[in-house]
C-alpha cells in the first residue's frame, strides 16, 4: 500500500497550546500529524520512520510535574519519527527552552541532529486567550532565508517526487492488479533474466525491479523539473564560482558517488558486478595479494615503512563480470575478480592527495577520501589492472567478507579501464 504521511509533526501533551500550528498548516493543505506525549497516557510511537517529515514541533515537558523532565524522552520521539542522518528542522516549542542544549546532545549520540534547531519561548507568542502562529511562522521562515541554498535542493527533490509519481502512474494507468503485476514481472525477467523465474530468488528480483525503476527514474527527472527561476541570491552566491571551491572533504558524500547505498550485512549468496570484498583465505592472498608485488609496494613505500600512524592495510578484490552476465546466469562457471588493497587512514600531502611514492604505475586505479562505515570514515581503495583471477561463485562464498557494492556507474568505468589498459599494444625496441 502507498503510504500517505505527514510533512510535519507535533509532540506536545497539551492539544489546546498546538490547535492553531494544525489549523495553520491544514489551511495550507501540509500534511501534518499531532502526537499526545503525555508520559500518563500517550499516543503510541509511529512504528517505522517518515520518509518526507521537514518540520517537527517538540515539547520539552510531557507532564504537568516539571521533574518529570528527562531529555532521553525527547531524543526517544525524534527517533520514532525519522531515521538516522535525516534533513529535518526542529522547533522546540516550550516554556522552558534553556534544555535545548541537552536535547541536542541525546540527539547527537543517535545521529539525529536537526539541520535547524530553533528554541521558541510559548510565554513569547501568547495571546489573551490562544497563541500567535502567523507570527512563529514568520520567526521560522525568517531564519530559513538565510539557507538560500535550500530552495535548489527543494527543486530537485520536487523533481524526483514528480518523476516517480510519473513512472507509477503510467505502470498503473487503465490496468487491473493482475495486468499490474505482469507488467512488472515482465520488467523483472527483461532485465534480470530468464533464470529468475520460479517462486523463489524474491531479494534478487525485488533489487532487479529497483535497479530497472531507478534507471527509469534518473533519465526522466530532468524533464520533470519544476520550471522555476534562480533567485537573485542564488544568482549572487551559489552559481558564481570563479574558483575551485575550498572546504573539508565530506568522505561520506563521496561514497554516495562511489557505492550504492547498502548496509554492510549481505544476504548469503548475494553476489553482483562491483562487489568488494576481503580474503579471507591465505593460500588466494598469497598469490593475489597486491602487496607482494614490487611495484605496489615502492608506491606504497610511505604508508608500509610508517612509524606512526602506521595506515592499517587490507587485502581485498572487486567483482568485474559483465552485469548483464551476472544478471542472466551467463558468465560461466567462474566469476572475474580483480585485486586490491583497502587502506585505513591513509598518509596524504599536504595538499589532502594519497600519498604514493613517484608516479603512480599505469595499472593501479586509486579512490581516495571514502567511508566504508560509521567507524571507518577516512580510507582509500586501490586496485592493480595486472592482477585479475577467476573463481567458482561457491569457492567466492567460501573465501571472502563482503564488504560494499560499487555503483554501476563506477564499475562501468573500472572495467572500461581495465579493457583499456588489458588491450595496450607492447613496442619493439630494435636494440
Amino acid at each position: 500500500m502507498l503510504s500517505f504521511e505527514p510533512r510535519v509533526v507535533i509532540v506536545d501533551d497539551k492539544y489546546n497550546e498546538i490547535s492553531g500550528i494544525l489549523e495553520q498548516y491544514q489551511k495550507n493543505g501540509i500534511g501534518i500529524k499531532y502526537y499526545n506525549a503525555n508520559l500518563n497516557d500517550s499516543d503510541p510511537k509511529p512504528s517505522t520512520h517518515f520518509s518526507d517529515l521537514n518540520l517537527i514541533f517538540l515539547d520539552v515537558h510531557f507532564t504537568e510535574n516539571f521533574a518529570d523532565y528527562d531529555p532521553t524522552h525527547c531524543a526517544a520521539w525524534i527517533d520514532s519519527l525519522v531515521p538516522e542522518y535525516s534533513f529535518y528542522i526542529l522547533v522546540l516549542w516550550s516554556k522552558e527552552t534553556d534544555k535545548k542544549d541537552e536535547i541536542l546532545e541525546e540527539l547527537k549520540k543517535i545521529n539525529k541532529e536537526p539541520f535547524l534547531f530553533f528554541a521558541e519561548q510559548k510565554t513569547d507568542y501568547q495571546t489573551q486567550n490562544s497563541w500567535d502562529f502567523d507570527r512563529l511562522n514568520d520567526s521560522i521562515n525568517s531564519q530559513l532565508d538565510n539557507y538560500p541554498e535550500l530552495d535548489e535542493l527543494s527543486i530537485w527533490k520536487k523533481s524526483i517526487l514528480n518523476s516517480s509519481n510519473i513512472v507509477i502512474g503510467h505502470l498503473s494507468n487503465n490496468i487491473d492488479n493482475d495486468a499490474l503485476r505482469k507488467k512488472l514481472q515482465k520488467i523483472i525477467i527483461g532485465h534480470g533474466g530468464e533464470y529468475l523465474l520460479g517462486s523463489n530468488k524474491e531479494s534478487l528480483k525485488r533489487e532487479v525491479l529497483f535497479d530497472a525503476l531507478d534507471n527509469i527514474l534518473s533519465s526522466n527527472s530532468k524533464v520533470t523539473r519544476p520550471n522555476q527561476a534562480v533567485s537573485q541570491t542564488n544568482k549572487e552566491n551559489l552559481y558564481d564560482i570563479p574558483t575551485f571551491p575550498t572546504t573539508d572533504i565530506d568522505s561520506k558524500l563521496n561514497s554516495w558517488f562511489h557505492f550504492k547505498l547498502i548496509e554492510s550485512s549481505f544476504e548469503p549468496n548475494f553476489i553482483t558486478s562491483g562487489l568488494i570484498s576481503f580474503f579471507k583465505n591465505d593460500s588466494l592472498k598469497k598469490n593475489y595479494s597486491l602487496l607482494n608485488d614490487e611495484n605496489v609496494t615502492k608506491y606504497l613505500r610511505y604508508h608500509l615503512n610508517a612509524v606512526e600512524n602506521k595506515p592499517e592495510i587490507s587485502d581485498i578484490a572487486v567483482i568485474i563480470s559483465r552485469p548483464c552476465d551476472l544478471a542472466q546466469n551467463k558468465f560461466g562457471r567462474n566469476l572475474k575478480l580483480l585485486s586490491g588493497l583497502l587502506i585505513k587512514k591513509p598518509l596524504r600531502n599536504t595538499s589532502h592527495k594519497f600519498k604514493g611514492k613517484d608516479t603512480k604505475p599505469l595499472s593501479m586505479k586509486v579512490y581516495d577520501h571514502l567511508s566504508l562505515s560509521k567507524e571507518e570514515t577516512d580510507c582509500a581503495l586501490i586496485f592493480d589492472f595486472r592482477y585479475t583471477f577467476s573463481l567458482p561463485p561457491n569457492i567466492f562464498e567460501e573465501r571472502f567478507e563482503k564488504i560494499k557494492v560499487f555503483n554501476k556507474e563506477l564499475l562501468s568505468e573500472i572495467q572500461v579501464e581495465y579493457s583499456s589498459y588489458s588491450s595496450r599494444l607492447g613496442i619493439t625496441q630494435i636494440l
